[in-house]
């Protein structure tokens, strides 16, 4: 890969992040690189990679517009966890050198499509981490599933969170499902403390297709839809969502010694004692 062009992209309700973010840039441009400052992806497609200076939830937003460019992100962590960062803040400089290089992994993360069909049409979206139906008011809701047009038990409870393995060790993590590393492809389906001691975590095939449908009982209740914990949508009556693998996917550069299992052990405290 060549890396001519860079953007380098942070959150501008994050202004501490805004001077790192023209340090990387003046490096880079030492280093005979073209490099841009940026609050939004406006000319991405121009880029040959996308420098996001952030914590996850920057690299979330990324992902999702530079999947369908195939444009691959590196993470300089400036947030607090930064599990899906390359590096730290205070590294960037020794791995952009080794990216530069040519020594470098590229991961490739699937993604979710979800599709919302309502009475007003379809809207479509992308998600990294995962996608949560839940109620818009704290109450149990119902949740009719159908997997390949068969049938599953209905969930009742708070919601029905479904995850890609990178998302499996976000929100579907603390709502008790399991971790899924990133190269077993499928769709994981989280019941959001269900009402009953039966419903278990649901690890589905990736080329399957999923659809949920709310049960609203009274023409007061509604249901709401979120998207990586970012973009949220009530949902109107008689709405229904089809999840499926997503056509592209997030394409990440990593160090060699920043490997998953390690990460899980520093980051989330996996396997400590």
């Amino acid at each position: 890969m060549n890396f001519s062009r860079i953007l380098v992209y942070y959150n501008d309700q994050k202004p501490l992040n805004a001077s790192l973010a023209q340090e990387v840039a003046a490096w880079l441009s030492a280093q005979k690189v073209v490099a841009h400052i940026s609050t939004s992806f406006e000319n991405l497609a121009q880029n040959d990679l996308l420098v996001c200076m952030g914590g996850d939830g920057a690299m979330l937003r990324c992902a999702r517009e530079a999947a369908a460019l195939q444009v691959p992100i590196l993470g300089i962590n400036c947030g607090t966890l930064g599990f899906l960062a390359a590096c730290e803040k205070e590294d960037f400089k020794q791995v952009l050198t080794d990216i530069l290089k040519g020594n470098f992994l590229l991961c490739e993360r699937m993604m979710l499509s979800v599709s919302v069909h309502s009475p007003d049409g379809e809207k479509n979206f992308c998600a990294l981490n995962d996608c949560v139906l839940r109620a818009d008011k704290p109450r149990a809701l119902t949740v009719q599933a159908d997997f390949n047009a068969r049938r599953l038990p209905p969930y009742f409870g708070d919601g029905v969170l479904v995850s890609t393995p990178t998302g499996s060790t976000a929100y579907a993590l603390a709502a008790g499902g399991p971790i899924v590393a990133p190269g077993v492809e499928g769709l994981l389906v989280t019941p959001i403390c269900a009402h009953t001691l039966t419903q278990r975590p649901l690890l589905l095939p990736a080329d399957g297709t999923l659809i949920l449908r709310p049960i609203l009982k009274t023409p007061l209740d509604g249901a709401c839809l979120s998207l990586d914990g970012q973009n949220n949508l009530s949902l109107a009556p008689d709405s229904t969502m089809k999840i499926t693998r997503a056509a592209k996917n997030a394409r990440f550069l990593m160090t060699p010694e920043r490997d998953y299992f390690t990460m899980l052990n520093r980051k989330l405290n996996w396997g400590c004692r």
